[in-house]
């Protein structure tokens, strides 16, 4: 039976927003951060359907219904998951190939799991050889130059890449390792790509090694810095993109300001690494840093989901000719995606890094909240280094200006745009509007022949190669769903989870919270949950592949669950959690074995008051009574 690949699925949900299909169907309104409506599930007078935009999710606290995007077209349009996943493909001009299980692909998954160890296990390696080899000294000295203590060290992990490739080479044997393994995450790299044979070297050496993580704080990459003026090669040196890392996906620093960037609904965007920390040590934390690369397409959803509707992007770059260019391409990939854009102009000369060091986190902090809208930063820009004393200069101007406001897509903030221009410049509404137009009539004759382009390759790509005899796709194949143990079991197995509020705290933590996730997740689940009804779902959510931080590999996740654990899902992802401080997920998990030791306690002695029992059956039971009675009193209190 044919099946739709995950990465199609999380890839039509991450270019899909919930809010637009289903305001598509009926109208909704803002309430808040929400969007709510009467729902179409059920008969009801005041609305209590809500659209979630940031987890890209519906709940109705009505009846109860509740999932991601593909779930609202399954049940609105009652077809089946495979044509709901295509409808929505067709929306977003993404093309579908079913597929079989493929044994290759599941061992490439295997192999990318076992190349993530790999990196958490390097990263461990180059911190202590920052910490504790004489090799290191250079790399010491120079974090201490710039300011940073042993502590900032630690927390964000830095390490030291030895000159020597020997000696990378030799801990990854003793670790189980290969040097193919190497290579395929960007440790090594082969001296002769046509001959494996003459060996690898290490393609970090003698640097300031920096982990660059996913947005839940797994390594995936490493961003290595020069320590000596005359070493070879640029002064950063990134990882190659691999299985793990996509450069044009990943902003470095995410996994540790995301919960401060939707707190504020805005993100502080720097150049690089230093920059990035150095800021966050200051206190500003709603900041991340390129990795060496202009935003893209994929950087500026990223952010949006992170600043959500209202939210902005203060770009901070140097304020050289690079720099400028920087911005106005952030400008460009930002406002496509409706992220208000505002600019930080440092002092010639400085980066943030510097800038802080002379002026203090205070003055740098005054900075980004008195950055100015994109457009006002480019008049003001310009206005001091062009002549626009002539109309010819003043409307040559307004063009350039008018093919940035035609990537405004709000209608109310381009006017708003258009006002200003005419105002600050002197010309004619009318004439800048024309402009505003003809770009905005440009931008999508690009944008439908580049739409074309992509139709033609995919049908290219997407033909048979055995003369056209393959076969096809069956139609309403959905993905297999795991085996369930009956609607009755598993109705009374949600309903438990979701009823034992501690139950339900660490389902809420494994579906929302991915420091949480990564911690609990280290292990497999506890063999306790076994003596606990009801905790079918919190295995099943406990051994996922998916992100918590992603709605994408949410949904892709959930796509294979029953109705009800759907439902069940969305309801623990649509509500908020209660604070998570350090040790909040080990308290619940000793209040479930808590739990579980209790359940067993209560069997055994209702079974010692059966008369039947023998004196041996007795005994025993009295010895392993005895026994989980001491396990429960050595249970640790819970943290104050």
């Amino acid at each position: 039976m044919g099946q739709i690949p995950r990465e199609t699925i999380e890839r039509i949900i991450d270019e899909t927003d919930i809010v637009e299909v289903v305001g598509s169907y009926f109208p909704l309104k803002r309430a808040g951060s929400r969007f709510v409506a009467l729902c179409p599930f059920h008969n009801e007078k005041s609305p209590s359907f809500g659209v979630n935009p940031q987890r890209q999710i519906f709940h109705c606290f009505g009846c109860g219904e509740g999932g991601d995007v593909i779930t609202f077209i399954r049940k609105y349009e009652n077809i089946s998951f495979t044509d709901a996943v295509k409808r929505l493909a067709d929306r977003a001009g993404i093309p579908i190939i079913e597929q079989a299980f493929d044994a290759k692909e599941e061992a490439g998954r295997r192999e990318r799991r076992e190349l993530q160890t790999l990196m958490s296990k390097a990263t461990d390696w180059y911190h202590r050889m920052l910490l504790r080899s004489q090799l290191a000294q250079p790399a010491r000295e120079y974090l201490k130059g710039r300011g940073f203590n042993i502590e900032v060290a630690k927390r964000w992990q830095f390490g030291y890449a030895p000159e020597d490739s020997n000696l990378l080479v030799q801990w990854a044997r003793e670790n189980g390792y290969s040097v193919k393994q190497l290579v395929d995450c960007g440790l090594c790299q082969w001296r002769d790509e046509n001959n494996p044979n003459r060996g690898a070297y290490a393609r970090f050496r003698h640097r300031l090694m920096f982990p660059v993580a996913n947005d839940f704080g797994n390594v995936i990459a490493f961003s290595g810095r020069v320590l000596h003026p005359d070493q070879k090669g640029g002064k950063y040196v990134n990882s190659p993109e691999t299985s793990l890392f996509n450069k044009s996906k990943t902003v470095f620093g995410l996994d540790k300001s995301k919960r401060a960037i939707v707190r504020e609904n805005r993100v502080v965007v720097v150049e690089g690494q230093i920059d990035m920390i150095s800021v966050f040590e200051a206190g500003i934390e709603n900041v991340v840093g390129q990795l060496g690369t202009a935003l893209t397409d994929q950087h500026a959803r990223l952010l949006k989901r992170q600043v959500g509707d209202a939210g902005e992007a203060v770009l901070c770059f140097d304020s050289d000719q690079a720099g400028y260019g920087a911005t106005v391409k952030g400008f460009r990939v930002l406002a496509a995606e409706g992220v208000l854009v505002r600019v930080a102009s440092l002092p010639p000369g400085e980066d943030p890094d510097s800038f802080i060091a002379k002026n203090g986190a205070e003055a740098y902090r005054d900075l980004i909240k008195e950055a100015p809208e994109f457009f006002d930063f480019l008049i003001d820009r310009h206005g001091s280094t062009r002549n626009l004393d002539s109309l010819r200069d003043r409307l040559a101007f307004v063009r350039e200006l008018s093919e940035n406001i035609a990537l405004v897509k709000d209608k109310m903030l381009q006017d708003s745009l258009i006002n200003r221009v005419t105002t600050r410049l002197g010309v004619g509404e009318s004439d800048v509007r024309q402009l505003v137009a003809e770009a905005r009539a440009a931008t999508l004759r690009t944008e439908r022949s580049q739409q074309r382009r992509e139709a033609a390759l995919a049908r290219r790509e997407n033909q048979p190669s055995n003369g056209g005899n393959a076969p096809a796709p069956r139609p309403n194949s959905s993905p297999p769903s795991p085996q369930a143990s009956g609607p009755t079991r598993q109705g009374q197995s949600l309903e438990q989870t979701l009823s034992n509020r501690t139950l339900r705290l660490v389902c809420q933590l494994l579906v929302n919270d991915s420091t949480a996730r990564a911690h609990l997740t280290q292990s497999p689940p506890p063999d306790f949950l076994r003596d606990l009804p009801g905790t079918e779902l919190l295995a099943r959510l406990w051994q996922a592949d998916l992100d918590p931080d992603s709605n994408a590999s949410v949904a892709a996740f959930t796509a294979n669950l029953s109705p009800p654990e759907q439902t069940a899902v969305a309801r623990l992802r649509g509500e908020p959690l209660p604070p998570v401080e350090p040790g909040f997920a080990d308290d619940c998990l000793r209040s479930l074995r808590r739990q579980a030791l209790q359940n067993r306690i209560r069997g055994i002695k209702a079974r010692l008051k059966d008369p039947k029992l023998s004196p041996d059956r007795v005994a025993a039971l009295s010895q392993e009574l005895l026994d989980l009675t001491r396990q429960l009193n050595d249970i640790p209190p819970l943290a104050q």
